[in-house]
């Protein structure tokens, strides 16, 4: 049992070795150039490639429904920006209040009939 462990153990170290010649290679001959090269080739003949042939011919020969997405799309885009600038405009104009102006807080409104009567925390007004 020991035998065929150690074994195994050689074995693997000799297939590290090689795998790690072999990593050395291709990182030694290739260049930054043939990757991408192999990018564009895969983006002109994949599945990519595909689907944008397949869009290029729908919208050639559906052009409505490109034209009401694209509206659908602007809308929401122009209805985004307008809610930022309504919303940043109405912080602008909010007050400040009574109690950070130094101003006597109202407490509460009495009204009797047939008299006007009301109390604040100074007193009577």
């Amino acid at each position: 049992m020991g035998q065929q462990s150690e074994q195994l153990e050689r074995e693997a170290e000799d297939v590290r070795g090689q795998l790690a010649g072999s990593l050395a290679e291709l990182r030694y001959r290739i260049t930054p150039g043939q990757v991408i090269d192999e990018l564009l080739d895969y983006a002109r003949e994949g599945p990519a490639a595909e689907f944008l042939r397949n869009l290029a011919r729908e919208i050639r020969e559906n052009p409505v429904p490109l034209l009401l997405i694209g509206i659908g799309i602007g809308w929401l885009a122009i209805a985004t920006s307008r809610r930022r600038i309504i919303m940043s405009f109405d912080e602008e104009l909010r007050t400040t209040p009574l109690d950070e102006m130094g101003a006597d807080p109202v407490i509460r409104v009495e009204a009797l009939p047939g008299e006007r009567w009301m109390t604040s925390a100074a007193g009577a007004l």
